[in-house]
């Protein structure tokens, strides 16, 4: 795995404070897993195999939309509310409050990250730029969220040009660390991008825009310098 350095403005602290991101990351697809599972040595049929995984998430899924989460030793599905309620009386109202469904790993994907020898490699100057970002929700400039309201991101080599997986606008809870994907973006433009900020739990998150160069395989990714509010 390798991985590059970044200028961090979210620290004030100290100026020479650096993130670090993983970079050149090709990541695998459902492809990849059926080769692996059926491959040389295998007595695993493809379509079997495709199928059984196919009825796990049908099946997760259908727990889901009965409001149920899910518990293995490798992921937690779990469920939660969205939104601000006026008082002990006010309930659940769809046009103001949503529920929100994330997946956590579990002990065996956590420790999996052990066997993983970090490389450091020097960043790619031409990664994506976020210079401001405005909210049509709050009408405000590089400040709050509002989940279900438009947002504008302004800036450099922004466009999503969907050639690998793992692409797209992300927002990333500051306080769990739990990424939210957003929708493909109406306006995707390499200087702007227009889109619907996802259902998000109050608090505080920073965007980071994933994506590779136009016929591109390798993915790169650019960091807001702020945290923005989702009250």
């Amino acid at each position: 795995m390798e991985y590059s350095l970044y200028d961090c403005m979210l620290t004030k602290d100290n100026p020479n404070d650096k993130l670090g991101k993983v970079t050149n990351q090709k990541p695998k697809n459902f492809e990849n897993l059926l080769g692996n599972l059926t491959g040389p040595g295998s007595i695993l049929k493809e379509t079997e195999s495709k199928a059984v995984i196919e009825k796990y998430w049908e099946t997760i899924i259908g727990f889901v939309r009965e409001g149920y989460g899910y518990h293995d030793d490798h992921i937690s599905v779990n469920l939660d509310i969205a939104g601000v309620f006026e008082d002990e009386n006010d309930r659940f109202d769809p046009s103001r409050h949503s529920i929100n469904v994330s997946i956590v790993p579990c002990s065996e994907l956590k420790t999996a990250t052990q066997n993983i020898k970090p490389t450091y490699v020097k960043p790619n100057k031409e990664v994506p730029e976020i210079q401001k970002v405005y909210d049509w929700g709050t009408e405000k400039m590089d400040e709050f969220l509002t989940p279900g309201a438009a947002l504008e991101i302004e800036g450099s080599a922004l466009k999503i040009y969907e050639e690998i997986d793992g692409q797209g606008v992300f927002f990333i809870n500051k306080a769990d660390g739990v990424e939210t994907k957003a929708g493909m973006p109406k306006l995707n433009e390499p200087k702007k991008l227009s889109l619907k900020v996802p259902a998000l739990n109050p608090g505080q998150y920073r965007i980071e825009i994933r994506n590779t160069t136009r016929n591109g395989k390798i993915l790169r990714i650019g960091i807001s310098t702020a945290y923005y509010t989702v009250q």
